[in-house]
């Protein structure tokens, strides 16, 4: 079995405890049955490298096209992420991990010892020796990849180029949550990677943790198994360093789902949130060719499937299939020169010279799913200096939603009915401060 994982964009902070006896988790209510509660934090670093401006807009202090904050075609990191944060057990006392979320994934996985081209991280790689409560699965088991090795072996490979490789050994461990009342869960799969290439550690992070909707992620561990089905979050743009946002689980979801908008999540097999896109319009104007065809996902002579479009908010920002793209660059250069903007293609894409004055007569882009998602222009552009450039890049193979494009949107993903609901929300309100 070959899973998928994609380095996140803006990654969640999960606080949650792995571990042979129960933890306490302050941000975890009571009553599983019922909603569950974690939370999100955004990583360090934000108010160093990007803020908002009264504007809306994203504004990078760093030039575009510098180092690991550039915004190339294929980005895999953005400041402003926010990432996972879990506690492993190791025998030794509990230390707490820094995971990245992904959405594409359904293997949590972690650097562990022995480890080949190690890259660094706080603290130092889990070595599952030391943990009483780590089991390596049976060289048998289903997820092993391939099977019949005397360890059970996997290997995650990216659903779009620039992600992350890993390779190593599949064990598990017991997941506690405590809040009012403790939620103790069965033991959850971990793959420990003695090898990775491609995968961005800030000098922190540790692994991924995977919320695709297969087994075995920790979606269905959290949801299928104990009578839930519903996962929330809304991604709200740090302001201080002391706020941290909510991943909601069942009735700790503070809306109505019946006002939202939704679209049906397709391919159930897949552990990646696949939805339907059948076209775009700006500025009101729908983009001219059969987009639906060019979304469409489809497999290909050699058997590989090709296409279609994700939801994931471990992507920093969106992507589009290559055919599409351009359309929409082209669409959106010419709405600029009409606008009098100097116009300029750099390696980070379609960029425009503009002062604050023109940045209300930017146009919006609306996604046609089931129904519609409105981007409105703070979430298609990013700022620095006198450039607003276009926060979208091409791809040769695959379309995804990116977390810039989902904040201040509240996503509810129901996996009983297989749809996802979206609308605007003021995510900032649902957060919280820092013990």
């Amino acid at each position: 079995m070959e899973l998928t994982a994609h380095t996140l964009l803006l990654p969640l902070v999960l606080a949650a405890l792995l571990h042979t006896t129960t933890a306490t988790v302050d941000d975890a209510t009571p009553g599983l049955n019922g909603g569950l509660s974690l939370r999100m934090v955004p990583s360090p670093g934000w108010n160093s490298t990007i803020h908002v401006d009264d504007d809306g807009f994203l504004h990078l202090k760093e030039p575009v096209g510098h180092d690991t904050t550039a915004l190339r075609p294929h980005v895999r990191f953005l400041p402003g992420k926010y990432n996972v944060v879990t506690t492993v057990g190791t025998g030794h006392g509990r230390r707490t991990y820094t995971l990245a979320m992904e959405m594409t994934s359904s293997l949590t996985w972690m650097q562990c010892a022995p480890i080949q081209h190690p890259f660094q991280q706080v603290p130092p790689p889990f070595h599952p020796r030391t943990s009483p409560s780590f089991r390596h699965l049976a060289p048998t088991n289903r997820l092993c990849s391939p099977p019949g090795h005397d360890v059970c072996k996997f290997h995650v490979t990216p659903i779009h180029p620039g992600g992350a490789h890993a390779s190593g050994a599949l064990g598990d461990e017991t997941l506690s949550f405590t809040g009012s009342a403790p939620a103790v869960f069965p033991t959850v799969i971990i793959g420990c990677a003695h090898s990775s290439t491609g995968f961005i550690s800030h000098g922190v992070l540790a692994g991924v943790l995977g919320l695709g909707k297969t087994y075995p992620s920790l979606v269905p561990v959290l949801l299928q198994r104990h009578g839930l089905h519903r996962f929330s979050y809304c991604l709200f743009v740090p302001g201080s360093a002391n706020r941290h946002g909510f991943l909601r689980f069942g009735n700790d979801i503070p809306v109505d789902t019946r006002r939202m908008k939704s679209t049906r999540i397709v391919y159930p097999e897949h552990s990646s949130y696949f939805v339907s896109l059948s076209g775009i319009s700006v500025a009101g104007t729908q983009l001219g060719g059969n987009l639906a065809e060019v979304f469409r996902r489809r497999q290909t002579a050699d058997g590989k499937w090709h296409s279609g479009t994700v939801i994931d908010v471990g992507t920093s920002r969106s992507v589009m299939i290559e055919a599409a793209y351009s359309v929409l660059e082209q669409t959106l250069a010419e709405h600029g020169r009409r606008l009098g903007l100097p116009v300029r293609r750099t390696s980070s894409g379609l960029c425009f010279r503009a002062m604050h004055s023109h940045f209300s007569q930017l146009p919006t882009v609306t996604l046609h799913f089931e129904q519609d998602l409105v981007l409105t222009p703070n979430r298609l552009f990013v700022v620095h200096e006198q450039d607003i450039c276009l926060a979208v890049s091409p791809s040769p193979d695959i379309t995804i939603i990116g977390a810039m494009q989902q904040v201040r949107t509240r996503f509810v993903y129901d996996l009983a009915a297989s749809r996802v609901y979206f609308g605007p929300e003021n995510c900032n309100d649902d957060t919280g401060e820092h013990d």
